[in-house]
């Protein structure tokens, strides 16, 4: 909107009265309605009702009008699908209307008509559009394609013909819509890449953000079935250090060959074009977009050798400072990298510290990052973090850092007895979360040197006055009872104390007591007193249970009984009770603190499956890397003898990939790429670009046919403000040849 019109936002006025000015002859009441419709819709609220009224207004002569009018419809087409097949006609015209806006509009709202019977005409504007003269309509020809398919999926081969050749275009702005349709219809058709792949990695750079990203995940999906994988065995391979070069070894002394080795290198053994890929995609990574980053990381992680992983981790490092929103995204995807390559963030320690600012989701993230980097060398920095963590007012982030400590511990046997210790001085904090939570963590910890430690099992026996946690009154319990023999006496007479507070224990606890009892019933207790009494308890203990209110509780009991006390005759009932000490006391493996809270490994990084942990609508798996090295003639001669694009961007950076220099490359593009940019960006219709075009053409041949001047000494030397000033508007002239020019260049 232009100056002034800032007042449509400052007021909601009545639909009625713009439905008047739409139904007025005058175009200035119809275009101030329409201005204020657009500032509705832009605010939030509902402007469908007019919808009848504005669609009619399509057929308007005035150009700023039906701009307007196409931005309406394309808003509410969809959900107004049979009142925009009133205009279809009108779409139809003005996809040949000289203006690029219009024609992309008038498709923009025929493929937002969500009815299948109109496919086969939107089948013929979009091959019209493919082919059409401007980029911005071959663009949004590209992103019907899809709609269409999701309609209609039976037009999958007649799409396939629109998109091959939108792939084959040489305007970046068309190529990420390319990609995105290419992506939705046919992902699996890489044949149709083959002879565009080296391409799409030169001009990959100069795309929009949008579609390099979607370039990136094409190629990914691409290169995981025509390249070899960067991680089988053989992958390197040990080369001289001076290469094959006959005049380098020649130049080396015999004597010096035969006192020492010659040095050696590890090279990859990697298909010329899975170079090229990676390497075209470095110079995303300084890119202010974080979904730029992430799919670079991405694309590293999946296709490049785990040795060069490092290059893209510094600049993922500087996304992860992003909003919120978007640092949980990328925190979720380094999680998952740490698990895998842990080394190439450990010198990035300090940067997943938490901060008070972080919202919860944040700090948990962190928190599993902190606790998978953790090594022998940095566990005292570490441990030091966490007891700050502890003394956070967020109790839930109090109950993660305790959990992420048993991890540290139970990953490093080295600091087991540190971080036990830590635990242990929890137990006497004033919260009750943070003793229960320190209780069932130190349960884990003890289970595997329980024997050791017979005093902390003391310690957490006299806890059961004090906390009133459930589960971690259950831990206590469930312990005692698995390592009763480490305390003899200390199991009868918890067990005592817990059958008189039975009625009132939550259920897990009386779960854990019914546990307790069943170990003490087939212990070999040598005291006949305390045999007899523990007995006695056992049986109170299941008479309480047997009509207690939780059903798991009475089916506990229930199986109890029948192999404690079955009375079935001849040799079943025998085996049963020789039998029962194995099923109730069998060995238990100890629990593992998996670094991995969630398993998203069997997702691609930076995908939505990737993020909610489960197959997302639409995703489509990583393919397994081919076995055979495919043929690499179908993407046709060696690296860099393929024909290069018209445009001045494709020349740019196809010398940027062939390694060329950069005064080379800006020669050349004052020569002729400049000029012909020119000219292809001028398809819209305007034909400055291509008498442009002819004059700099003209000029070249003119300046090639004409002899070069001799230039006096005594010229040479002046270096006098006005021969300086002569020199530069002699070097603007069209007419001066090119020794005239060399006068730009600086004086020696």
């Amino acid at each position: 909107m232009m100056k002034g019109d800032s007042q449509y936002f400052a007021q909601t006025p009545k639909l009625d009265l713009i439905q008047k000015q739409l139904d007025s002859d005058s175009q200035s009441n119809k275009l101030e309605a329409l201005k204020r419709l657009i500032a509705m819709i832009s605010k939030g609220k509902d402007a469908s009702p007019l919808f009848p009224y504005v669609v009619k207004n399509v057929l308007s002569s005035s150009m700023e009008i039906k701009k307007l009018v196409y931005m309406y419809l394309i808003h509410y087409a969809e959900s107004k699908p049979d009142e925009a097949l009133l205009s279809i006609s009108a779409f139809q015209r003005d996809m040949a209307d000289k203006n690029q806006f219009i024609r992309a509009s008038a498709l923009r709202v025929l493929s937002s008509i969500r009815v299948p019977t109109i496919v086969p005409v939107l089948m013929i504007a979009i091959r019209k559009c493919g082919a059409d003269s401007s980029p911005f309509v071959r663009k949004v020809a590209a992103i019907a394609v899809p709609k269409v398919y999701s309609m209609n999926e039976d037009e999958k081969d007649q799409l396939i013909g629109v998109v091959e050749p939108l792939l084959g275009d040489n305007n970046t702005t068309v190529l990420g819509a390319a990609a995105f349709a290419f992506t939705e219809v046919c992902p699996e058709r890489g044949e149709l890449l083959h002879k565009h792949f080296r391409k799409l990695c030169r001009l990959m750079p100069e795309c929009d953000e949008w579609g390099q990203v979607l370039l990136l995940n094409a190629l990914l999906r691409y290169g995981r079935t025509q390249f070899l994988s960067p991680f089988r065995e053989g992958y390197r391979k040990k080369v001289p250090f001076y290469g094959s070069d006959e005049e380098g070894r020649s130049s080396r002394s015999s004597a010096a060959r035969e006192s020492e080795e010659e040095p050696e290198v590890t090279e990859y053994d990697m298909d010329p074009d899975h170079r090229l890929l990676l390497r075209s995609a470095v110079p995303l990574l300084q890119s202010r977009n974080s979904a730029v980053v992430l799919a670079v990381c991405s694309l590293y992680f999946h296709l490049a050798p785990a040795e060069e992983f490092g290059t893209v981790v510094k600049a993922l490092m500087r996304i992860v400072r992003s909003g919120r929103e978007a640092q949980f995204v990328i925190l979720t995807n380094v999680s998952a990298m740490t698990v895998e390559r842990p080394q190439c963030f450990q010198s990035y320690l300090k940067d997943f510290f938490v901060s008070t600012t972080d919202p919860s989701f944040i700090r948990e993230l962190k928190l599993n990052i902190l606790a998978q980097l953790t090594t022998s060398a940095n566990v005292p920095t570490i441990l030091k973090e966490f007891k700050t963590y502890i003394k956070y007012s967020d109790k839930q982030f109090v109950r993660n850092t305790i959990r992420a400590i048993g991890k540290v511990a139970s990953n490093i046997p080295d600091v087991a007895d540190a971080c036990m210790a830590d635990l242990l001085l929890l137990l006497n904090s004033k919260q009750e979360e943070v003793v229960a939570e320190s209780v069932i963590v130190i349960r884990h910890l003890l289970q595997k040197h329980a024997r050791k430690h017979p005093k902390i099992i003391r310690k957490l026996a006299a806890l059961l006055e004090t906390v009133k946690v459930p589960v971690a009154r259950a831990s206590i319990v469930w312990l005692i009872g698995e390592f009763y023999t480490v305390v003899p006496t200390l199991a009868p007479d918890v067990f005592r104390k817990m059958a008189k507070s039975f009625r009132e224990e939550a259920e897990v606890v009386k779960l854990q007591i019914l546990t307790l009892g069943i170990k003490l019933h087939l212990a070999e207790i040598e005291e006949p007193q305390v045999r007899t009494r523990v007995d006695e308890i056992f049986q109170f203990v299941l008479q309480l249970a047997r009509y207690d209110l939780s059903y798991d509780v009475r089916d506990r009991t229930r199986m109890v009984r029948n192999l404690l006390f079955s009375e079935l005759p001849g040799e079943a009932g025998a085996l049963l009770k020789a039998k029962v000490r194995d099923v109730l006391l069998c060995a238990k493996p100890p629990p593992e603190f998996s670094t991995k809270p969630q398993d998203r490994s069997r997702f691609q990084l930076g995908s939505m499956s990737h993020i909610v942990n489960h197959t997302a609508f639409g995703y489509t798996p990583l393919a397994d890397f081919p076995t055979v090295q495919p043929d690499p003639s179908v993407r046709g001669g060696q690296v860099g003898q393929e024909r290069r694009g018209p445009t001045a961007g494709s020349d740019r950076w196809s010398d940027y990939s062939s390694s060329s220099s950069w005064s080379g490359s800006r020669s050349r593009s004052r020569s002729g790429s400049l000029s012909g940019d020119r000219s292809y960006s001028s398809r819209s219709g305007s034909q400055e670009g291509s008498r442009s075009w002819s004059r700099s053409r003209s000029r070249s041949q003119s300046r090639s046919r004409s002899p070069p001047r001799r230039r006096s000494p005594r010229r040479r030397e002046d270096h006098s403000p006005s021969a300086s000033s002569r020199s530069v508007s002699g070097s603007r002239s069209p007419s001066r040849s090119p020794s005239r020019s060399r006068s730009r260049s600086p004086p020696r």
